[in-house]
């Protein structure tokens, strides 16, 4: 491909994640700003294809669910060789764009192997929390009678389903990991997130990744996290002289840095505790912002554990209280951000992986299963 590297973005994502939406919002961005953008969606693909496929194998199976088709053992020979003929297709769609330099086209490509198979793009991964998925899927009218479920809690499971389906899947087929970081420029828990501002995160990144600067990898709601400092510490407290109000101020005049801006994270048994960046957090919310990088820096260590403990240790759940509390008030009060005006604490999206506020909230008996 002569080193060639035009602005191509591949999009993978779990089930629900949004990616339909987030490219027709990019596509819109990108032609305002002037460029010719090329879209293409393998999934629409190769959903038509399978399902035609598998009806013809077991014409009484109607309507046909991608959850069932993919646990099917007997259908896997031909799903493979479906898998295969649209993953060539779409390399050879990347050699094609690379053959030359295209400095006023944009391409945007949702297929869940698209990174791999243009290794010049910029890579982007949505992911979504099983709860938050099942619950889009079972309200959204617009999907086709096989994504139609009785419950919440089935449209759940079918949905887990589907996507550890396709987990195992690929690596089977490719001995590729789709859940594995590496493989992306920049990853998006779209649990909570505005759709536009997305949109905005992931040109920014673009530009970046191709100006070989360095742009956070992860994003996430803060409705993800759990701070270990309790809410009424960050309320009273100032930054260098700096309140959340004038915080959030600076951030809507001049944006919001995300370089300077990315959390410290301790991750313990997949909870992620805010160490440092309470304040900037707050302020982006009164600001309107959904969306906050994050950085990783301990995990299941020592100094995780540390972190873990100040909230399995707090037997009034002061700190999980006030956090909700606080991401209500400045998200959905003071930053008007719809999705987070009537929020509960069973909302935070890592509460049920804390045994404290599983036992006092009673969440065993509102469980679909054990994540």
């Amino acid at each position: 491909m002569n080193n060639i590297k035009n602005k191509i973005i591949t999009i993978s994502g779990e089930p629900v994640s949004g990616k339909s939406t987030l490219v027709s919002t990019l596509k819109k961005r990108y032609e305002e700003m002037g460029y010719n953008v090329h879209v293409v969606i393998t999934g629409h693909i190769f959903r038509d294809i399978v399902k035609k496929e598998y009806l013809k194998m077991y014409p009484d199976r109607t309507p046909a669910n991608l959850a069932d088709i993919q646990e099917d053992a007997t259908f896997a020979s031909k799903r493979a060789e479906i898998d295969e003929k649209i993953d060539n297709w779409v390399a050879k769609i990347g050699k094609e764009i690379n053959s030359q330099e295209r400095p006023n086209d944009v391409y945007i490509i949702d297929s869940r192997l698209a990174w791999h198979n243009i290794p010049d793009s910029y890579a982007v991964r949505l992911t979504v929390d099983e709860k938050i998925a099942g619950k889009r899927v079972f309200k959204d009218k617009s999907r086709g009678s096989e994504d139609a479920y009785i419950t919440v809690k089935d449209a759940i499971i079918k949905t887990r389903q589907r996507k550890l389906g396709e987990i195992e899947r690929y690596k089977k087929r490719y001995g590729v990991d789709l859940t594995n970081p590496e493989n992306y420029n920049l990853i998006v828990d779209t649990s909570y997130s505005n759709t536009d501002e997305l949109a905005g995160i992931i040109i920014e990144g673009e530009k970046s990744y191709r100006e070989g600067k360095y742009y956070p990898k992860t994003w996430a709601s803060p409705l993800h996290f759990i701070s270990i400092q309790k809410g009424r510490q960050t309320s009273a407290e100032s930054v260098m002289g700096n309140t959340i109000e004038s915080l959030a101020e600076s951030i809507k005049r001049e944006g919001y840095d995300p370089i300077k801006g990315t959390l410290d994270v301790a991750e313990e048994n997949g909870v992620k505790y805010v160490l440092e960046g309470n304040h900037r957090t707050m302020a982006a919310l009164s600001a309107g912002k959904t969306l906050l990088p994050y950085d990783v820096i301990y995990k299941n260590d020592q100094y995780s554990r540390q972190a873990a403990e100040e909230v399995y240790n707090d037997k009034t759940l002061e700190r999980i209280y006030d956090w909700i509390e606080y991401i209500v008030y400045y998200g959905g009060k003071i930053g008007n951000i719809e999705q987070l005006k009537e929020l509960k604490v069973t909302d935070l999206l890592a509460i049920d992986k804390i045994p404290i506020a599983r036992k006092m909230l009673n969440l065993d008996g509102e469980s679909v299963e054990p994540r």
